[in-house]
């Protein structure tokens, strides 16, 4: 019994003499623990019964968002605790080292390794779980209101959540314990007992990860700079975050030695006192704590990068809800002019007959007439997508989109007059590099089959006229090709709804979209939603009224998707902000251990440079010269990341109708500021604590 009670005494002995240690790991996995229930609550929440009132996707989101935040968090637990976990029992060597050497064998040691992992999985769970239940129903009510969803009433411990959180940890703790038992059982006494204090000599330059870090972080820059629409931002997006990712760890390991060897051989600068110590106490650092600053740079990257790209999306809501519907209510219609009906690609002659605007408009407006609603304005869009080859005058082939529409739909888009434009006549914007001036010389559209085959024949001639203003943004919508590259576009102009149906004749594969566009004096939201679901229940009848072929009909109101948008994009701005508070407190604990560390390995080093003449003054002055440079160092390179990540995501947001580049950048900046900010108090709280260590007299032994 006096055994058994023995190593529990122990344990919590160790822990009360290592608090500086232990208390930052035990609060991270508090905090960790909090985050990972509160995550596990919101997603088992059986307030999810009240979100059918107001919108038909919240239950969707909130699932998902929540769902792939608990992935998210649990894979950065996992690597971050056993990787903060090293920091620990780096500083313990000495101390079970010590422990060896008096008598105690390692089975002995091993019982003082259970009991703290006891410790410190009982105390943070529990603490943890409770933290979570206080500040859980304050996330509900966060999330939904960025997500602008009603919340739901009462509040309820979800016994779920904390199962699954619990076990987690439990998990976490008990392989951190294994690898600590490994560690040890692996260990002689004496190198237990030396611990860190083994001499290193200078560390060598790998000139092949010097290679690997330049061409791994070049490619993710050129990746970064060379992406032209969304598409290709998707594709390589996490492509350039890899070798960026690889080329960040190269940069910190191999390439900062290079540089710092390049001062050393500087006689002028590295033979001056704060130089020489500086110079000197990184190059040997760097080696061993390139991985962590590696880490502190990657981790402040992807702070910066989630906060901003999900707040200028949430403060862009706006902008996209009424890209999406600049009126109360939106009627689209949609007709394929290469419909394909049968094996043999042959379209019946009742789906040869293309839309009525003006039939269509009256037939949209019995539907508002039956349900009681009369729009006090509106205005009609007609627009032609199609994906083909023209042949300029010269004779040169070019294939490109063509995203086309009438003088009156431009007239209704820019509030101007309706251009006069004769047969063959057009305004536009062109965006296709290195063709651009053959196509203001003039083009025409070729020829296909039903087959997709060129017949030979010549189709529609078009001279361009004159620019117009780039409305594409006014026509492209989110669920219709909004993922269209926006560097090889032409957008046109031209005299009437006949050239519309001419040119999609002629090319087969185009789409022609009808757009109503309706505004209510008095309509509320209630009204809106009931008369969008009026819409939806209509079984319509659209050739009886003579609007021609409708291969897709739809409604949106305004409400509804307000609703929608703000929805995905709170969700996004709440779990951008969770992840990046739990990723800024790894990087506090890392910074933390990383000042601890390096001020008992440089406590000898200093007081033995003072006892041969260093002034206290110079001393203090070397340390803050190297601790800036080397703690501003990640902050430094993260920046230069965002700058060369910032044309990535503003193609990402594109995926959104999201375009703003001034909202983005601000928001950039913003963030990057604030970040910095942040990041500064934290200096100033470790380099106290690095201060404090370094003028203390090195001791010999710890218990």
């Amino acid at each position: 019994m006096r055994k058994l009670s023995f190593y529990p005494k122990l344990a919590a002995r160790s822990i009360k003499n290592n608090r500086q240690f232990y208390l930052p790991y035990i609060l991270t996995v508090i905090g960790t623990c909090a985050a990972m229930y509160i995550l596990y609550a919101l997603n088992f929440d059986p307030g999810f019964d009240q979100l059918g009132a107001g919108t038909t996707n919240g239950q969707a989101y909130v699932q998902f968002f929540m769902q792939l935040g608990i992935v998210m968090v649990s894979l950065f637990c996992f690597i971050f605790l056993v990787y903060t976990n090293s920091f620990l029992m780096k500083r313990r060597t000495k101390e079970l080292g010590l422990y060896n050497v008096l008598g105690m064998g390692k089975k002995n040691i091993a019982g003082i390794l259970v009991f703290e992992s006891l410790y410190i999985a009982v105390i943070g769970i529990v603490l943890g779980l409770a933290l979570g239940v206080l500040l859980h129903k304050l996330m509900m009510l966060l999330l939904y209101w960025l997500m602008r969803l009603p919340a739901p009433f009462g509040f309820a411990i979800q016994v779920k959540a904390m199962v699954n959180t619990s076990v987690f940890f439990v998990v976490i703790i008990f392989l951190t314990l294994i690898l600590n038992l490994w560690r040890v059982g692996r260990s002689k006494p004496v190198e237990l007992l030396r611990g860190g204090n083994v001499g290193e000599k200078e560390p060598r330059i790998n000139w092949l990860v010097v290679v690997i870090g330049v061409l791994t972080l070049g490619g993710g820059y050129f990746i970064a700079v060379w992406v032209k629409d969304s598409v290709m931002a998707i594709a390589f997006y996490f492509v350039a975050v890899f070798l960026v990712i690889i080329g960040t760890y190269c940069l910190f390991t191999s390439l900062s030695i290079l540089a710092l060897k390049a001062l050393k051989k500087n006689k002028r600068y590295y033979y001056k006192s704060k130089h020489f110590i500086s110079v000197s106490g990184m190059l040997y650092r760097m080696k061993r704590n390139g991985v962590g600053l590696a880490n502190i740079c990657i981790i402040a990257t992807m702070v910066m990068v989630m906060i901003s790209g999900t707040l200028s999306l949430y403060l862009g809501c706006d902008e996209v809800v009424r890209l999406n519907t600049p009126t109360d209510i939106v009627a689209q219609a949609r007709h394929y002019y290469h419909y394909t009906s049968g094996e043999d690609g042959d379209i019946s002659p009742e789906q040869a007959v293309p839309i009525n605007p003006d039939a269509l408009n009256n037939y949209v407006l019995e539907l508002f007439a039956e349900a009681g609603a009369e729009p006090t304005s509106g205005y009609q869009i007609e627009d032609l997508y199609v994906n083909t080859e023209v042949i300029t005058k010269n004779g040169t082939h070019v294939s490109t989109e063509f995203y086309i529409i009438t003088a009156d739909t431009y007239a209704a888009i820019t509030g101007e007059e309706a251009p006069v434009l004769g047969k063959g006549e057009a305004l536009a914007v062109l965006s296709v590099p290195g063709a651009n001036d053959q196509l203001r010389e003039g083009f025409s559209f070729q020829e296909y089959d039903l087959d997709g085959n060129l017949t030979g024949n010549p189709g529609p001639e078009f001279t361009i006229v004159g620019e117009c203003e780039n409305i594409l943004n006014n026509i492209v919508r989110t669920d219709a090709l909004l993922a269209a590259g926006e560097e090889n576009y032409v957008l046109m102009v031209v005299d009437g709804t006949e050239t519309l149906d001419e040119i999609g004749k002629t090319t087969v594969t185009g789409i022609y979209y009808w757009e109503g566009r309706y505004n209510f004096a008095t309509l509320s939201d209630a009204e809106q939603n009931a008369l969008y679901d009026a819409f939806w229940a209509e079984n319509h009848d659209f050739s009886a009224a003579d609007c021609g072929y409708v291969a897709y009909f739809r409604t949106d109101t305004r409400v509804d998707v307000e609703s929608d948008i703000f929805g995905l994009a709170g969700g996004f701005l709440f779990l951008g902000v969770f992840l990046g508070l739990v990723f800024m407190m790894a990087a506090v604990l890392i910074i933390y251990y990383k000042q601890v560390s390096e001020g008992y390995e440089d406590q000898r080093r200093f007081d033995i440079m003072r006892k041969v003449g260093l002034s206290r003054r110079e001393a203090r002055r070397s340390i803050r010269s190297q601790i800036l440079t080397v703690f501003f160092l990640p902050l430094i390179v993260a920046a230069v990341h965002i700058a060369f990540d910032f044309k990535l995501v503003l193609q990402l947001l594109t995926l959104f109708a999201l375009r703003n580049t001034t909202l983005t950048a601000l928001c950039t900046l913003g963030t990057l500021a604030a970040f910095c900010l942040i990041y500064a108090l934290v200096y100033m709280l470790t380099a106290r604590a690095y201060y404090k260590i370094v003028d203390a007299r090195p001791q010999e032994s710890r218990s």
